[in-house]
């Protein structure tokens, strides 16, 4: 980190929202800061080389003492522009936000006080709901996520279980952390898998945040780079795992953990979801309990719970494009079957604890 980042915190929190060429939507990203029932905040804004209107949009909000700029000379890009914002933040608790997006006006209160009241926990995101370019909300369309911390650091094996634009971390989190700088897109489902294994997050279960669909944003013009960013990062917790893997075991990785039927796996893989498919699914999945046995990445019983859950969901699967007695024969070789009766008590004590 830069010297600068290593003073004592002046404000409870930094809103830290990286800005390039947002100038359509960056006035509403900012007035829903600073419209913020928590006032002990600054907004610090990372003008990353922007070429249209957006310094000229930002100068109109000059007169608030809360507004802090930093602006590079060119575009550097978003983990870069990020790191230097996590360098430069004065607040105890750094909060994120994207210039595009907005915040509802009680966010900080409520990040604020579920990490005072949870010091085990590092950062704290929530669910987001969307909206689209006009700021209109898009019906049925909320994006939930786990809201356990061991939930949560398991679907990192598949999933980036962290929303960007509504997480709140201790400032403390980021002493042996940094963006990767390699991961132009994707670099915060990067950052949190690497982050998982010494830290724990969770998600307030309400939508705190409001994700603006429109077309030039990265997620859209960028899919398939998205698709190659997933893949690598799924490498990279494999290989912590001391897994070996193939190009091919990533495709069929992520088919299996997001739950892939017959069309999406033929799609993704170029093979059917039959018996052979069925049996890697076996191999793989024995293959990754022992290896979080021996490394102990994931926690307990959740990553169990997972693993037992896609073998199941396979076999169901598989059933309808191979016969019962073949299924029921690779059923019977794992040891993952024996799992199966803890798996359905887990799940039904879940369901039994009382909402959150």
């Amino acid at each position: 980190m830069n010297t600068e980042g290593g003073h004592e915190p002046s404000c409870r929190v930094t809103v830290l929202m990286p800005a390039f060429n947002v100038e359509h939507y960056i006035a509403a990203a900012i007035e829903s800061v600073l419209a913020q029932t928590f006032t002990d905040f600054e907004l610090l804004i990372i003008d990353d080389g922007s070429t249209d209107a957006t310094p000229a949009v930002i100068a109109g909000f000059a007169g608030d003492p809360r507004l802090r700029v930093v602006t590079h000379a060119e575009n550097r890009g978003r983990p870069m522009a990020r790191n230097h914002g996590v360098d430069l933040a004065r607040g105890e608790y750094i909060a994120f936000l994207d210039a595009d997006d907005l915040c509802a006006p009680h966010r900080l209160h409520r990040q604020v006080s579920y990490l005072d009241a949870h010091t085990d926990i590092a950062g704290v995101g929530s669910w987001m709901n969307c909206i689209d370019a006009r700021g209109n909300a898009l019906p049925g369309q909320t994006y939930a996520v786990p809201t356990d911390a061991d939930d949560i650091a398991c679907r990192m094996l598949y999933d980036c279980a962290l929303v960007q634009g509504s997480m709140m971390l201790r400032r403390s989190a980021f002493e042996h952390y940094r963006y990767d700088e390699a991961f132009w897109i994707a670099q915060d489902y990067e950052l949190w898998a690497r982050m998982i294994r010494t830290l724990k997050f969770a998600n307030q279960p309400e939508p705190m945040t409001s994700y603006r669909r429109h077309d030039s944003q990265v997620s859209v013009t960028h899919t398939p780079a998205q698709r190659e960013a997933d893949l690598a990062i799924y490498s990279r917790q494999l290989a912590a795992l001391d897994v070996e893997h193939s190009d091919h075991d990533l495709l069929r990785h992520g088919c299996l953990f997001k739950c892939h039927g017959r069309k999406p796996v033929l799609k993704h893989t170029g093979r059917p979801f039959d018996i052979t498919y069925l049996r890697w699914c076996r191999i793989w999945l024995e293959k990754l309990l022992q290896a979080n046995e021996r490394h102990q990445i994931y926690p307990e019983p959740a990553f169990s719970n997972m693993i037992v859950h896609r073998w199941l969901f396979a076999c169901r699967k598989a059933a309808r494009t191979s016969s019962w007695l073949t299924v029921a024969v690779e059923f019977s070789k794992s040891p993952l079957s024996l799992r199966v009766t803890t798996y359905h008590w887990n799940k039904s004590k879940t369901a039994a604890r009382p909402a959150p």
